[in-house]
């Protein structure tokens, strides 16, 4: 069985058929699905929709290093202290998507927020994590190099063991030994089967440190781009891996299937 580990089932583009979106998935073998959140209103549906479907669902409660929510007029401090609150709920088994992203927002879905605040939410979002013994999925773009100091710097000091994902990994080969360094793995995504750069990135790294994601509604894989994508598409994910790789779909699957259990599912609170 797969396990989609980055979804984002709460947002409007499944409010209408989110029971035949999880139909669709368990019928694709696709029998565990990771809702993650990009602020407290997303955090507060995933844990909703999780409540829904018990033992299929999960939720990741977060808040996105751009503004995804500019209506929301609490302060960033009010917005973390709610999120922590919000954590402590147990159908939430990790943090995010919480990290860096110095890319120019989408004027549409988002807003920038400064360096300073990214930060602070970043550092926020890793220590309730800690506290909770949650993994975190990590959003990091055109901000790597600030993205892993600031994971080294936690995880050389922290007694806890912090661990999670580099959602939608987009760093090259160079990179690699770096994020295995803190003990992190690499999300893939519907990208892979279109992206030519990853696909050769994704030849080095190693199978027992890559997770599988669809980052739905968003990169869906060939054949089906400009469609919607769903948590069912992690299987399309997984073929087209286990070509790059050379492995059967068989044993691929059982060993990003541990990689997930390893990587967010492994810890007590």
């Amino acid at each position: 069985m797969l396990i989609d580990t980055h979804t984002h089932l709460n947002f409007p583009d499944f409010q209408n058929d989110l029971d035949q979106v999880i139909k669709n998935s368990i019928k694709n073998g696709v029998d565990k699905i990771i809702c993650v959140s990009a602020n407290v209103a997303h955090s507060i549906k995933a844990i909703e929709i999780a409540k829904k479907y018990p033992g299929v669902v999960y939720a990741a409660v977060g808040i996105h290093p751009h503004q995804t929510d500019p209506g929301n007029k609490d302060s960033i401090k009010e917005q973390i202290k709610q999120l922590r609150k919000l954590a402590e709920n147990k159908e939430v088994i990790a943090i995010g998507e919480c990290g860096l992203d110095f890319s120019e927002a989408d004027p549409e879905l988002e807003k920038n927020r400064s360096a300073e605040e990214q930060e602070f939410l970043f550092r926020q979002q890793i220590e309730i994590a800690l506290k909770l013994n949650l993994s975190i999925s990590v959003h990091s773009r055109q901000a790597f190099p600030e993205v892993i100091i600031i994971l080294k710097e936690y995880y050389q000091n922290s007694e806890s063991c912090l661990g999670g994902v580099f959602h939608c990994y987009s760093a090259g080969k160079k990179e690699i030994k770096q994020v295995e360094e803190i003990g992190f793995y690499f999300g893939l995504d519907g990208n892979l089967t279109y992206d030519v750069g990853l696909q050769n990135v994704a030849k080095v790294i190693p199978l027992e440190k890559m997770l599988l994601e669809t980052d739905c509604p968003f990169l869906t894989p060939q054949p089906y781009r400009g469609l919607r994508n769903e948590p069912k598409n992690v299987k399309i994910i997984a073929e087209f891996l286990t070509q790059l790789k050379g492995l059967p779909f068989n044993q691929l699957a059982k060993i990003v299937t541990e990689n997930t259990h390893a990587a967010f599912f492994g810890k007590t609170r």
